[in-house]
């Protein structure tokens, strides 16, 4: 029964683990996203500045 339970557990702790890996995956790739589109913008907008 503990070698049941021992197992419930783990595989409760590996789910978790995985759904806390994929929301910072999501924002991983948001805060990239967000930091191209202002290097992007920025670039962009000093150029039509400067010429």
């Amino acid at each position: 029964m503990n070698k049941l339970l021992g197992t419930f557990k783990n595989m409760f702790l590996d789910l978790f683990a995985m759904g806390k890996g994929f929301i910072y995956g999501f924002v991983m790739v948001g805060l990239l996203v967000l930091i191209g589109i202002a290097l992007l913008y920025g670039f962009l907008f000093i150029k039509n500045i400067v010429f």
